[in-house]
């Protein structure tokens, strides 16, 4: 599906799930080449980019979250971009697309649009993605705190599946942001060139991915340091286990081994009888509170 945006001489052309008619189409009207074209067809394995002497041409993947459309995988935009239009292809509905395309065509009707040139909408309209992303982030840093918090209330145990899962999340918004500084780089280095009338600064470039890549590494580093303190206090947690286990092993068999002993049938007398038994059961009163008087003494409990 082709949708149209103009204004004055800038055009956008938004495809979503794009056929072979949509592809020829655009080809005839935009002089698109034929490679960039047909690789609109169908989602790509990975970023790139490419460019010509008058266009700009890149995959970018996006963690899932500009979209609540999407099935959990990444969300892929591939972008061709000229002076006097932009051209963007995805294969989902992407909830920051359609917010864009409204705010693109009432500044457009109303004569109040800024943007001039296809690289400054390019810009506009990542920029804007990058925004969504770093609001999707905020319910990772609460996550993030509720765990702090479950941890300091003695969940240590439950809260190992609970880091490892958020972990893997976070690792997955990395890795699918990860080529976008490359990409980013190339339209640094290529745009005057490609763009001479559009000043495509450092800030304007990279100002909402470097946003979005610090609050993704705050949690990261939040994330890291709850990992860190939740270990040290499961080891402290069965670091106590053992030691009142061993204790009790400690306590248990010389008490074991001395009734066992003066139980024998060939014990002295002293030891048989009814009067025999009390004295045995004296005998092991005296000896366990001797070694709770000596473990306390030696602070072990």
């Amino acid at each position: 599906m082709i949708t149209l945006h103009k204004n004055n001489h800038l055009v956008w052309v938004d495809l979503e799930n794009p056929t072979s008619e949509d592809i020829a189409s655009i080809i005839k009207e935009y002089a698109v080449h034929p490679t960039w074209a047909s690789e609109l067809l169908s989602p790509s394995e990975r970023a790139k980019t490419d460019t010509n002497e008058t266009t700009f041409y890149a995959v970018l993947h996006y963690p899932n979250h500009p979209s609540r459309h999407s099935d959990g995988r990444e969300i892929e935009v591939d972008y061709i971009v000229s002076e006097k239009f932009l051209i963007t292809a995805h294969y989902t509905p992407i909830d920051t697309f359609i917010e864009f395309e409204k705010k693109f065509d009432v500044a457009s009707s109303l004569d109040r649009m800024q943007i001039k040139t296809g690289a400054e909408l390019f810009l506009s309209l990542n920029n804007q993605l990058y925004r969504g992303l770093r609001e999707e982030l905020e319910p990772f840093r609460k996550e993030a705190k509720k765990i702090e918090s479950e941890i300091f209330q003695g969940h240590e145990f439950h809260m190992v599946k609970e880091v490892s899962m958020l972990g893997s999340r976070l690792l997955d918004f990395r890795q699918s942001l990860r080529p976008h500084k490359i990409i980013l780089k190339s339209l640094e280095f290529q745009a005057p060139k490609l763009f001479p009338h559009v000043l495509a600064t450092e800030d304007k470039i990279f100002r909402e991915y470097f946003r979005v890549e610090s609050a993704l590494e705050n949690i990261r580093e939040l994330l890291k340091e709850l990992r860190d303190t939740n270990d040290s206090l499961l080891t402290a947690k069965n670091n106590e286990v053992t030691k009142k286990l061993t204790l009790m092993a400690f306590v248990t068999f010389p008490l074991t081994l001395v009734a066992t002993i003066l139980l024998a049938h060939n014990a002295p007398s002293m030891f048989q009888g009814i009067n025999g038994f009390w004295t045995i059961v004296g005998i092991l009163v005296v000896l366990f509170l001797g070694m709770q008087i000596y473990f306390t003494y030696k602070k072990w409990i």
